[in-house]
């Protein structure tokens, strides 16, 4: 589909895949991957009437929840027995708040679903500064509260994880570490620490715009987690972007969230960031505007990347999203 912008695969069957479509009114599409690796597409939910869906995941193999970054809402697409066709959508979930940018925060912008529990999810909303927690109850979605965000800083992705909530900001190019507080909890979440991703020297005069947020499992050859952000640099010229390219910024989780160190990628405008293989050795990342595709190896026990392949030929261009089959 045109404009097919963030794709997840299905939890049980990875033949299947599904992406949003962003171009004309917007929709929910699920495809077939072949045994020999090519791509049809099988179903396509009615227009929702609304544009700029971003990242779907696939709840528990039963429904696809996408949230709408346009019209402040969330929907859950049901699927068939089959798990491969839609067959009703249910609630939708709109969510109310801005933030004090007046150009990019006048409404809510939700960005990304991440799924605690099948029953419980959390919502960066880069619009109103807030992640939102949505819980299930007799089949239906509904907001259980916040945490709130610093103003103005735009939370685009987040990482729950052992109690602590991990976000990247994209207005502030900042990763948070938060404490998650109980559900029925007040006052605000505990702030542990707010540090910029961005490498110590920038072009004069860049834009950037923080994108991907991602965190290592631990596994036999890599026992220490980290977390990855990757650097967007969307300036417009090309005097202000950086001939090495957009950095990769890893973080260690212990004693405190720190900075190890950035790794330049040779992308420009990186955006797409995915960890994989069967210890989660390997990285792979796109240029939405150059650069091509790089897959990376993870050294240095994961504090570091070295580059194995790139390639930057025919649908290498525009690439925003991964997964991995």
């Amino acid at each position: 589909g045109p404009s097919s912008t963030w794709i997840s695969l299905h939890p049980k069957n990875r033949s299947l895949l599904f992406s949003t479509v962003e171009t004309g009114p917007g929709s929910v599409a699920s495809f077939i991957i072949g045994s020999d690796g090519l791509v049809r597409q099988i179903d396509e939910h009615p227009p929702l009437e609304i544009r700029q869906l971003t990242w779907p995941i696939v709840n528990d193999g039963k429904e696809v929840i996408a949230p709408n970054y346009s019209s402040a809402n969330v929907a859950s697409h049901i699927l068939g027995e089959d798990q491969a066709y839609f067959v009703s959508r249910s609630n939708l979930v709109t969510f109310n708040g801005s933030g004090p940018n007046r150009a990019r925060q006048a409404s809510s912008h939700p960005h990304e679903v991440f799924s605690s529990l099948s029953f419980l999810f959390f919502i960066p909303d880069l619009g109103a500064d807030k992640v939102w927690r949505l819980e299930k109850d007799g089949g239906k979605w509904s907001v259980k509260g916040f945490i709130q965000q610093p103003l103005g800083s735009g939370p685009r992705h987040i990482v729950p994880l052992k109690g602590k909530l991990y976000t990247i900001h994209e207005m502030s190019n900042t990763v948070t570490e938060q404490v998650i507080p109980p559900l029925d909890g007040r006052g605000p979440a505990k702030l542990l620490a707010n540090i910029s991703t961005l490498p110590p020297t920038v072009p004069p005069g860049s834009l950037h715009n923080a994108a991907e947020l991602f965190v290592s499992p631990p596994s036999t050859r890599y026992p220490t987690p980290y977390l990855y952000a990757s650097n967007r640099n969307v300036s417009p010229l090309p005097a202000q972007t950086d001939p090495l390219g957009d950095t990769v910024a890893i973080f260690a989780l212990e004693p405190k969230l720190h900075l190890v160190r950035h790794v330049h990628t040779g992308l420009q405008q990186l955006r797409g960031v995915s960890l994989r293989g069967e210890y989660g050795q390997y990285v792979a990342a796109a240029g939405l505007a150059g650069g091509g595709i790089a897959v990376f190896e993870r050294v240095d026990g994961g504090a570091d990347l070295k580059v194995l392949a790139r390639y930057a030929g025919v649908g290498s261009e525009k690439v925003s999203s991964f997964v991995w089959t």
